[in-house]
């Protein structure tokens, strides 16, 4: 009971908290009422996928493994529509050459808004752009790729019912 005691004189002490409920892993809307408006939704959600897959359109065709950590957060507008905001980060990426057995290394992050109307359309697909590091050459610069498709399906709401992933080139203008 003393130790007890002094442990919460000391967390007091210091100015430490404990927090009195721990957070849900699940995603769950927060309802926030700007000013003079309607309450507007958000919602956020995050997985790591993995990639698996090859990459073509470059100079070669390159066998990719890894994986991707997605975070995206919407915020409904009052009259229906809103916008996400999806961050896409690699983790651990390489590629392999098929013509040259080259090892390739893909890394980086990157952040996407996208707008949706009133009736959403689903999926939002953002083609992230990331660096490809071609080793052992550190005096070639790195050069920005997109080798990710991330796709969110939405609720008509803007709840995230879905975050996915595979390795693909963005379509041709």
């Amino acid at each position: 009971m003393r130790a007890a005691r002094r442990t919460g004189l000391i967390a007091a002490a210091l100015g430490l908290a404990v927090p009195a409920a721990t957070a849900s892993a699940e995603a769950a809307p927060r309802q926030a009422a700007p000013a003079g408006a309607e309450a507007v939704a958000v919602h956020a959600r995050s997985a790591t996928l993995t990639l698996n897959g090859p990459l073509t359109g470059g100079p070669e065709t390159i066998d990719v493994t890894g994986r991707v950590a997605v975070a995206v957060v919407t915020r409904t507008d009052t009259g229906g529509g809103g916008v996400a905001r999806i961050v896409s980060r690699l983790q651990n990426t390489t590629g392999v050459g098929r013509t040259t057995g080259r090892t390739y290394q893909f890394v980086g992050a990157d952040e996407n808004s996208v707008f949706w109307p009133p009736d959403p359309v689903s999926p939002l697909v953002v083609f992230p752009r990331f660096l490809r590091i071609v080793p052992p050459s550190p005096i070639v610069p790195p050069n920005p790729v997109q080798p990710v498709r991330v796709a969110v399906t939405l609720s008509g709401t803007g709840e995230i019912t879905g975050i996915s992933a595979a390795v693909a080139r963005p379509p041709a203008p």
